[in-house]
């Protein structure tokens, strides 16, 4: 089988002001045409599929006809809970998801899914008709069998078993299981993660679930967020990862990868994104480019024409300008933000006196906390203490809600 693993959508995400729906439509629409060319039998989207609790109506229109446009030519996906995403929410449409191959996984007992059972296709009587036969038959290609932990996909003999462990929120973990309150939350994490494992046997094992790693033990802040790699079973082939918006292969045995995020979400995020195919058969992982969405830039510039000029020139992308010069006019300021590039406005400098200011209204909690970070240790903090901080922000805005 061939297996595509990608995550964090976040849908319904917006920059500024900018909505990012479009591009979120043509980023699934690529997908969908990556798996007609790659032949791709399973989509595997590890968490974050929505940007907040509770998305809009049109996040969710995009989710819902996103996925049956994953599912068409007979596929299975599987859309994994994030630290984002409210599982009660996400899992709402679960009866009418399973018909269609669609795996809504918010939970960690799916021992109930494969009960429904499709009635045969009837002779067609029309072109469109024909056509829904054809893709009821190419579903009975693949079958899904669901477990405590995960489910099987089986295909013409072929077994790849998928454990699937929602972001590990205390709430979620008391809600799977009676939790052993002596140990860590690393110690409890570890055990989730390999009681949803106990299925697997001589298939392709895969386990996808949504967790912040890192390769140091130290850089666990009191088990809350980070986790160290270790917690990770060696009894998978593969393991799925969603959360960090950049490739990256975080463990190689077992292999951990990080698919990243489909768009760029942040100025200080990586530009070129990418899928992650896993051909089983030939136990192969090979990593895609894709190309939908716009470009997020960041650029210096001093004066009003070189406003103008740096919109010009990154005509295409999002462009947040940082501004060091002289006070824009009201005229000047309304030209700047009505250019099509524009974005938003950083002014990192005054005329008055020689001391810069910074206007943090328009900063990211990234950028916040690396200015915080070096004006009291002098120094810029690391990859993962940063993400850290930014991922307790987003716990701490979800619960305000």
């Amino acid at each position: 089988m061939k297996i595509l693993h990608t995550a964090d959508l976040h849908l319904g995400k917006r920059i500024s002001k900018a909505s990012r729906l479009e591009e979120q439509c043509d980023v699934i629409r690529e997908l969908a045409n990556l798996c007609d060319e790659q032949n791709i039998d399973v989509v595997l989207i590890a968490g974050d599929i929505f940007d907040t609790f509770v998305p809009s109506s049109e996040a969710e229109r995009v989710f819902y006809r996103g996925m049956l446009t994953l599912a068409e030519r007979g596929r299975a996906v599987i859309a994994l809970a994030g630290n984002h995403d409210d599982e009660r929410r996400l899992c709402a449409a679960k009866p009418l998801a399973d018909l269609q191959g669609i795996v809504l996984a918010g939970e960690f007992d799916y021992s109930a899914l494969g009960g429904e059972a499709l009635t045969e296709p009837v002779p067609p009587a029309s072109l469109f008709e024909v056509a829904a036969a054809s893709d009821y038959l190419r579903k009975q290609r693949l079958k899904i069998v669901g477990h405590t932990g995960g489910v099987t996909v089986l295909k013409d003999g072929e077994r790849v078993n998928i454990a699937l462990v929602p972001y590990p929120a205390e709430s979620r973990l008391s809600r799977w299981y009676e939790q052993d309150y002596n140990k860590t939350y690393d110690e409890r994490v570890k055990e989730a993660l390999a009681r949803a494992c106990e299925f697997f046997d001589d298939g392709y094992n895969i386990l996808c679930t949504h967790l912040f790693l890192t390769k140091s033990e130290a850089d666990s802040l009191g088990g809350l967020v980070a986790l160290p790699v270790s917690v990770l079973p060696e009894s998978a082939d593969y393991i799925a990862l969603g959360h960090v918006h950049k490739r990256l292969v975080i463990s190689k045995s077992p292999l951990a990868v990080y698919s990243g995020s489909p768009l760029q979400y942040a100025y200080d995020e990586v530009r070129a994104k990418s899928v992650t195919v896993i051909d089983t058969a030939k136990r192969s992982v090979e990593s895609v480019p894709l190309e939908s969405g716009k470009k997020l830039t960041e650029t210096d510039a001093d004066n009003f024409d070189e406003c103008l000029q740096k919109l010009d020139f990154f005509k295409d992308d999002y462009v947040r300008l940082k501004y060091g010069g002289e006070p824009l006019s009201r005229d000047e300021t309304a030209a700047i933000k009505s250019h099509p590039a524009f974005n938003d406005l950083v002014v990192t400098a005054t005329v008055r006196g020689a001391a810069e200011t910074v206007r943090r209204a328009h900063l990211g909690e990234g950028e916040i906390f690396d200015m915080y970070y070096k004006s009291r240790y002098n120094e810029t903090p690391s990859a993962e203490l940063k993400a850290a901080f930014i991922e307790l922000m987003e716990e701490l805005k979800s619960e305000a809600r």
